[in-house]
């Protein structure tokens, strides 16, 4: 077993060196060779400065910037895949909503599935709004509904249509790249890997509070959330329509 993790960031500075450092102490009980590749999306803070740094000190960490390109969250998992050389590949949000302390349970069904899934829709699973201290952003209802609606229409064995925060085997990028602006590129891959028959498995986690910088799918109402809303429907009917054809 060895493990690339990536962590496309935008506007991560307030946090970064410290989940850098907490990816690596999870990875290290691993007793497997691993990197971590960091893939900004044009921050306007000291993210690239910070990510520089961590690269200069640490052999197994790299950086990568998309500066002057369109935000595009597949695009940077895509460059982070592209640049990668270990069987397994890992990505999570770059805010803490994803504690690094659950990759170690990456490694302990990695020998066993193609793609592991950590759900926030599972029954075990804990969603950071459930602790009283933190206010639910907008997005959040949307997403619940647009998840059962995926369950229904696509496969019902999976929850988490949205999730982000999975360890997937390279090898199923060798004819496929991820596809999409933000959270509909998660769709696209799951029916890929359902249609090519990938094995598959969702575990449950406590998910945490963003520690700071922004969301990467509009967490305020406004024309950009109706268009990201509008990509997630047309997502969704395209591979239902893939689904069924198959």
């Amino acid at each position: 077993m060895s493990y690339s993790v990536i962590l496309p960031t935008l506007n991560e500075a307030g946090h970064i060196v410290q989940l850098v450092n907490q990816i690596s102490e999870a990875l290290l009980k691993t007793n497997e060779k691993f990197e971590i590749i960091i893939v900004d999306d044009s921050s306007t803070d000291k993210t690239p400065e910070l990510c520089r740094e961590l690269e200069k000190k640490r052999e197994n960490t790299y950086f990568y910037s998309r500066t002057g390109q369109k935000k595009n969250l597949a695009k940077s998992i895509n460059l982070g895949i592209e640049k990668s050389k270990f069987e397994n590949i890992i990505w999570l949000d770059a805010d803490f909503q994803h504690p690094p302390e659950y990759i170690y349970l990456f490694h302990k069904y990695a020998s066993k599935y193609d793609l592991i899934i950590f759900s926030r829709f599972l029954n075990e699973s804990k969603r950071y709004f459930e602790d009283e201290r933190y206010k639910k952003e907008i997005n959040e209802n949307q997403s619940v509904l647009f998840n059962k609606i995926c369950r229904l229409f696509l496969y019902k064995d999976l929850s988490d249509y949205t999730s982000g925060f999975i360890c997937i085997k390279k090898k199923i990028f060798n004819n496929y790249k991820l596809k999409g602006y933000y959270g509909e590129y998660f769709v696209n891959l799951i029916n890929h890997c359902k249609i090519q028959k990938f094995s598959i498995i969702e575990l449950s986690f406590n998910e945490k509070a963003r520690y700071s910088g922004i969301s990467k799918t509009y967490p305020e109402f406004s024309l950009k959330y109706v268009i990201l809303l509008y990509k997630y429907m047309v997502c969704l009917i395209k591979n239902v329509l893939i689904k069924w054809t198959k």
